[in-house]
């Protein structure tokens, strides 16, 4: 962090104890009284949020001197919001004036806002949960702080280990009631919901770091997450839900002493990395000798040899491999009571053991199909949840039948729908009974029946519970008559891909409860709604009310989008052919004034058709406010375009890109560019050009910049436009064929990334050519005559595709560039070693593409102390290496000279010994991985 102190640069320390606050003060030279000390709610504010968690299933008004209590304990909480949501919610499930008045005098008794006192609070709430809430609750201690939990990942993994009892419950699923816990604990904030469940992204969660460090209080001697050998010692015998983290770290006998943990249930290993074979025993040592374990879950990119050892662990019940071999689902398949079973990636070949896990009757999650272990037969696995990549036909002949006994599914992806012969097979699927089905996805490859289509889609009709839906690659004339209907009334996602033959789409708006729908790839559709619908007035006939993601991909046929609806939140188009943009309609008899501005982005993409922005959602000022993203791309016949800048107040990205005939009036060129923009990319947009970078200085928040065939850029912004840019992170100049000079760019304090190609003009002002550029990198020529800058620009990573650009200031006098990518060094004979040697503690990545006049490279090469990877591509010329730093990790060399390869590869050589310490190294066709090497396949180790 030194070497950015840039000056305007600072770190912020944040910290709960005032032990640490104290000796930062001292390290920094400064007086306590200039810590700032952060306050809690004020009374009122934590009253308020006190009284929402007291009584959100309660009347307050029927609890009057409860309430008065309630007001007592909450100025007793010292406005801390985290301890008032937590007791809020445990006295709503103790509602007593007697317990309310036993908390506040004895609880709270000595509570004065420390962290010790929060602590007490928290742990005596935790230990009113029920028994089976506490369980679920500490168990998740092992993994780290502010991990982001995917709802879907916490309910396997509580299942997996055994925390969810099988007899709970008559009526209701394990993952039924692991949902209800979930719901349960965050509800009480034990857990935070960190991002909602959309058509979009799944729900997750994360746990306070309060909370956090409670679960671990609590759980001593039964969870632990140990990332250092030396932590093992101090863990008790008793130990039974582990994480490994930093497994690269640990030895193999160090590995070999978590045997000692006989009552493990839980292993999981959060690296997803390679490690030696000595290691990869010692981990199957553990996972053999740990009789009770319940779940093995390994990110390890090894290959594991379980087939023995699996067989014996008979309460087993989750698996998660990165990468598994034939043998070991020999032993899986011998495992009763396994209900997860996953893999990262698919078996490489197909085997014929796979078969038997068609007899794991628990089974509830399998990675099947192409994507997992391979097909096998399903029918008998009736507690299935999820079936993905479902392949029928094929030359295991998998009936769509099959499915039809699958009674508790959850989600179903079916392939090769385009095999099912008539209507009887698919309806022997029986997807209407599965009323448990939320997610169906179904998928066609190329068909020959396209006429039988029609009946075969019908009778998939799922359930009306039914709440995500895909179809796609389907070839028919027409809409399932159930989507036209409206059978599936409570759909919340609905994507339609490549259904080529589709020429309209009914009226959607009586899916109420739809929040997705993505139309992809419909080359024949004309239009949403029958002529009839168009015609109307009212719009809910045509998009649902609740729609807030509307996403239209290669439509070329569609000219029109209904009106939408003032619910949207997110508009996609990309390569349509629209004549003009929808506007936003108001619902029923509502006045549009009435709603709020919920849309925060518009992406408009590859539509040549358009030509205008008028009379579009872009002129409804009313319907700007909250836009956070705008992107008008490709729109080549794009000529009037008045946007509402002045109503963006909430603008963080900007795109006008590639619409050269643009054209904006005297009065849109006036306006300014909203001050809260973060990112902006200007590209061939006309005359909009000249006014957005005419903008630049006032964009004090902007940290992105992207300058694309700006043919009207002579020079970047001056300096004093630079230091107003003190945000500023990345540029990329792409292309801008008359820009002769950085300008102020040296004013910059920091950049993150700078790229420049495509700016032939700014070799002119270096004042030499390419070839006299190559001869002066080395001696010390021509450069010297440019004048100095004093320029304190320090750049992270800078891309540059020609070398001549590092004799421009302020390139010139960079000193902490950590990462250098030459894309066009076609006439560089040698290496920029004064450039390089300046930089020589920071380099850590050296990347030179076209490297075919490359000749040698510098002896100081040994002297560049921090580079980590070293990319010469193309280097044909290439005949020797210099010796190379230690410090050098990767180092990857294509297309080098034949007799350099020659000497390479053997052992012993001179060359051979100059890349002997790099770990891996690619040189023309040979790898080598620490002592061994390759080629094609073929493994040659070295003597």
């Amino acid at each position: 962090m030194r070497k950015l102190n840039t000056a305007g640069s600072k770190i912020l320390l944040t910290t709960r104890m005032q032990s640490v606050a104290y000796m930062a003060a001292i390290v920094m030279g400064v007086k306590m009284d200039q810590c700032l000390t952060l306050k809690g709610l004020e009374e009122d504010e934590n009253l308020e949020l006190f009284i929402h968690h007291a009584f959100s299933r309660l009347n307050a008004g029927d609890h009057v001197y409860a309430k008065l209590i309630g007001e007592r304990i909450s100025k007793k909480l010292r406005g801390c919001p985290l301890v008032t949501k937590v007791v809020g919610e445990h006295l709503q499930d103790n509602i007593s004036l007697e317990y309310w008045s036993r908390f506040l005098h004895q609880g709270l008794e000595h509570f004065k806002g420390a962290e010790e006192d929060i602590m007490k609070v928290l742990r005596l709430s935790y230990y009113h949960l029920p028994t089976e809430l506490q369980i679920c609750f500490r168990y998740c201690c092992i993994f780290p702080r502010d991990y982001e939990f995917e709802k879907k990942e916490l309910v396997q993994l509580w299942i997996g280990s055994g925390l969810i009892s099988e007899f709970a419950s008559d009526t209701q699923t394990l993952e039924v009631t692991a949902e209800l816990f979930l719901s349960q604990l965050t509800r009480k904030s034990f857990f935070d919901l960190k991002s909602k469940s959309s058509a979009l992204k799944q729900e997750s969660y994360v746990m306070h770091d309060l909370m956090h460090e409670l679960a671990k209080n609590v759980s001593i001697g039964e969870c632990a997450k140990i990332d250092d050998p030396v932590q093992l010692k101090d863990e008790k015998d008793t130990l039974r839900h582990l994480c490994i983290v930093n497994i690269h770290s640990f030895s193999a006998d160090e590995i070999k002493r978590f045997s000692h943990f006989k009552n493990l249930r839980t292993i999981i290993i959060y690296n997803e990395c390679e490690v030696g074979n000595d290691v990869v025993c010692a981990v199957e040592m553990v996972v053999e000798s740990s009789k009770s374990l319940r779940l093995f879950h390994s990110e390890l990119r090894n290959t594991f040899s379980f087939a023995d050892k699996f067989a014996s662990l008979k309460h087993l019940r989750y698996i998660y491999l990165h990468q598994i071999s034939p043998d070991t689902i020999c032993g899986v398949a011998k495992l009763y009571h396994l209900m997860v079973l996953r893999c990262g990636m698919g078996l490489e070949t197909e085997t014929y053991e796979v078969r038997y896990l068609g007899n794991l009757e628990r089974l509830r999650y399998v990675s099947y199909g192409v994507h997992g272990f391979g097909c096998f037969g399903i029918s008998r696995l009736t507690s299935l949840q999820e079936l993905h990549d479902y392949q029928v036909g094929g030359r295991i002949c998998n009936e769509i039948s099959a499915i039809g006994s699958l009674r508790d599914l959850r989600e179903l992806g079916v392939q090769g729908l385009e095999n099912v012969r008539n209507y009887e097979e698919a309806k022997n699927a029986k997807l209407k009974e599965k009323q448990h089905l939320d997610e169906l996805c179904l998928e066609w490859s190329k068909s020959e029946q396209i006429m039988t289509d029609g009946l075969i889609l019908d009778h998939l009709e799922p359930h009306a519970n039914i709440k995500v839906l895909q179809i796609q690659g389907y070839e028919g004339p027409r809409v399932p008559f159930w989507i036209e209907n409206r059978s599936v009334k409570n759909l919340v996602s609905l994507r339609l891909i490549s259904c080529i033959n589709w020429e309209y789409l009914p009226s959607l708006g009586e899916l109420e409860l739809l929040k997705l729908l993505m139309l992809d790839h419909l080359p024949k559709l004309r239009q949403i709604g029958r002529p009839s619908d168009m015609s109307s007035n009212s719009m809910e006939l045509l998009l649902p009310q609740s729609l807030d993601t509307l996403v239209v991909i290669e439509c070329r046929k569609l000219r029109e989008l209904p009106i939408l609806p003032p619910s949207l939140v997110s508009l996609q188009i990309r390569h349509v052919w629209l004549t003009k943009l929808p506007m936003i309609g108001k619902i029923s008899s509502e006045s549009i004034e009435s709603k709020s501005s919920k849309l925060t982005e518009i992406i408009i993409t590859g539509c040549p058709c358009l030509t205008s922005l008028e009379g579009s959602l872009l002129e409804q000022k009313l319907y700007m406010g909250a836009l956070r993203v705008l992107k008008v791309d490709d729109c080549i016949q794009l000529e009037s375009a008045s946007i509402p800048f002045e109503e963006m107040k909430e603008l963080k990205e900007l795109k006008v890109k590639t619409c050269p005939k643009l054209r904006t009036t005297r009065d849109a060129r006036d306006k300014l560019v909203p001050l809260s923009l973060r990112e902006l990319t200007i590209a061939q947009c006309g005359d909009l050009e000249l006014s957005l970078l005419g903008s630049l200085q006032l964009l004090t928040n902007l940290s992105r910049l992207e300058l694309e065939n700006c043919s009207s850029l002579v020079s970047l912004p001056s300096m004093d436009v630079f230091k107003s840019l003190g945000s500023l992170r990345i540029i990329y100049i792409d292309g801008c064929e008359n820009l002769s000079s950085l300008g102020g760019l040296g004013s910059l304090p920091f950049l993150i990334w700078l790229s420049i190609v495509g700016c032939s003009k700014l070799t002119e002002a270096v004042g030499t050519s390419l070839t006299r550029v190559a001869s002066g990198f080395g001696s010390g020529g021509e450069e010297e005559q440019l004048v100095e800058t004093g320029s304190s620009l320090q750049i992270c990573s800078l891309k540059i595709d020609l070398p001549s650009l590092l004799l421009l200031e302020p390139l010139k006098s960079l000193c902490h560039t950590e990462y250098l990518d030459i894309s066009n060094g076609s006439e560089m004979e040698s290496l920029p070693e004064r450039w390089l040697l300046q930089n020589r503690t920071s380099l850590q990545g050296l990347d030179i593409t076209k490297a075919d006049s490359l000749r040698s490279l510098p002896p100081s090469m040994q002297d560049l102390c921090s580079l980590k990877e070293l990319w010469l591509f193309g280097a044909g010329q290439l005949r020797s290496l210099p010796y190379l730093p230690s410090s050098l990790k990767k180092l990857n060399i294509t297309g080098c000279h034949p007799e350099l390869e020659k000497e390479i590869i053997t052992h012993g050589s001179p060359e051979w010994n100059k890349i002997s310490h790099i770990p891996y190294a690619t040189i023309g066709d040979w790898y080598f991985v620490m002592d061994k090497k390759f080629r094609e396949g073929a493994l040659i180790t070295s003597n």
